[in-house]
């Protein structure tokens, strides 16, 4: 049997795209799949298969167009499917079968950066031109979707009703993490950009006192400015811990109490499930996959936030093993086994 993975990038990132694409390659590896990476630029890590770049250097920007344009090394392939990990259905039905694993599109109604600035609007211009394109494809192709919320927004704008499969979460090393008292803090883990929204967890803090670690890596240091800058204004207890490692992080999560997600429109959310595997009770927006995953720790508003936020501080010790079990069905096992069982089909 013969693959192509396509995906736009491969890099050495914790991601929660990276780590699909990995467990992915894990098992076509594991099912001695014969198997060819599609990019737009050169892998920045070896997934121990060849690999078809569009461009022979690295380019960090234009991020959603590299998606697009990756069409141009996927198609120079043969395979007998294509695993598809841009989230874009680009026209690749009529070389093989062709399943695309997506999130939320960036043209649909979902809050994002994309609807919030006029900049970025016109940054997404020219790909709404292909969207006729991507319908008829989305209509042809096996699409997947990683969340109920991702696929009733790929409905909106293809016209197709996804299958559901979760993202699979590298959830081991967070229940070595595993407590059921904390320290009276919380956590949010985010990347430092605008679109993250983590000047809510600095005002959650101001609301309610409690000291908040905000943990990411740096992708935007003007924004990371702009966030201590408020910090101090309203007087909040934020401690700002940027490109932290995994080990530390994971060392920060053994003594948290509670997890807050502040990103509003979150197709998914990685660190929600990796909160829960610590013991953490993880307060999410109801507007985003994570309602799917806790339902009952999810706000509508930073006032419900900050009062979730109040009231779980000291939560049971039952709340929080449920919780640690609950994160169990996303490890990256089960994923494998859905996709497989996927691709045995077609």
């Amino acid at each position: 049997m013969k693959a192509t993975l396509v995906i736009h990038r491969v890099a050495k990132s914790v991601s929660g795209e990276g780590y699909v694409v990995r467990v992915t390659a894990e098992l076509f590896k594991e099912k001695r799949v014969e198997t060819t990476i599609s990019t737009f630029s050169p892998p920045l890590e070896d997934l121990g298969f060849p690999y078809i770049s569009v461009i022979p250097f690295k380019l960090r920007r234009f991020d959603k167009y590299q998606r697009v344009f990756t069409y141009f090394s996927a198609k120079r392939t043969n395979p007998d499917f294509f695993f598809n990990v841009t989230a874009l259905p680009l026209p690749l039905s009529n070389i093989a079968k062709h399943i695309v694993y997506g999130v939320a599109p960036e043209f649909s109604s979902v809050p994002s950066k994309y609807s919030t600035s006029a900049i970025w609007k016109a940054y997404l211009f020219p790909l709404r031109g292909l969207l006729n394109k991507f319908k008829e494809e989305a209509k042809r192709a096996i699409f997947l979707a990683n969340s109920k919320y991702s696929s009733e927004a790929v409905k909106e704008i293809y016209g197709v009703e996804p299958s559901v499969v979760y993202p699979p979460v590298d959830i081991r090393d967070f229940l070595r993490a595993y407590h059921e008292i904390g320290d009276p803090f919380f956590v949010t883990i985010g990347r430092f950009e605008p679109g993250k929204r983590l000047d809510l967890a600095v005002q959650l803090s101001a609301m309610t006192g409690i000291k908040g670690i905000i943990v990411g890596s740096m992708e935007h240091e003007g924004y990371m400015r702009k966030l201590v800058k408020m910090s101090k204004r309203l007087n909040a207890n934020v401690e700002f811990l940027p490109n932290l490692k995994r080990d530390s992080l994971i060392q920060i999560m053994s003594r948290a109490s509670v997890y807050f997600h502040p990103t509003p429109g979150e197709h998914f959310g990685i660190p929600i499930v990796e909160a829960m595997a610590s013991g953490l009770v993880p307060i999410v927006p109801k507007e985003s996959g994570g309602y799917e995953i806790v339902p009952e720790f999810s706000y509508s508003n930073l006032d419900e936030a900050s009062e979730m936020l109040k009231n779980n501080m000291n939560a049971d010790g039952s709340v929080r093993r449920e919780l640690k079990e609950r994160s169990l069905k996303f490890d990256k096992e089960i994923f494998k086994e859905k996709i497989w069982n996927i691709i045995s089909s077609i």
